[in-house]
């Protein structure tokens, strides 16, 4: 894991698979916080990246432990609750863990086709 410290404000913040996730606009204490307009769903705030996702710092890019899919499932708001959490439905209530099946069963039909042989 990479050190916080060594994190700048206009950084490339990507995913394990090189997915883009964000852009820092600062760093508050043990997180990233990500300009507004990589906000996703929900703009018009800023969001926010754990720590403890930091998996490397090279150059002027932050590349985290989770793929971008999952990475953003795992952004929280500015009081640390993770996003959409307040709703009653949410990834966070129905759990993280079936959110990642519900990717990857979406991705292998995704590749395979109907004969059970991998489509390029």
């Amino acid at each position: 894991m990479a050190s916080i410290s060594q994190v700048k404000e206009h950084m490339e913040v990507i995913g394990a698979d090189g997915v883009h996730v964000g852009t820092v606009d600062s760093v508050e204490g043990t997180r990233l916080k990500l300009i507004k307009a990589d906000s996703g769903s929900h703009g018009g705030h800023h969001h926010y990246i754990s720590e403890g996702l930091i998996a490397a710092v090279e150059g002027d890019t932050v590349r985290l432990s989770a793929n971008g899919g999952n990475a953003v499932l795992l952004e929280e708001e500015a009081d640390g609750s993770g996003l959409g959490e307040q709703s009653l439905f949410s990834w966070r209530n129905i759990g993280i863990g079936a959110a990642a099946a519900a990717v990857a069963v979406g991705a292998a039909a995704f590749t395979w086709n109907r004969r059970g042989e991998r489509e390029d």
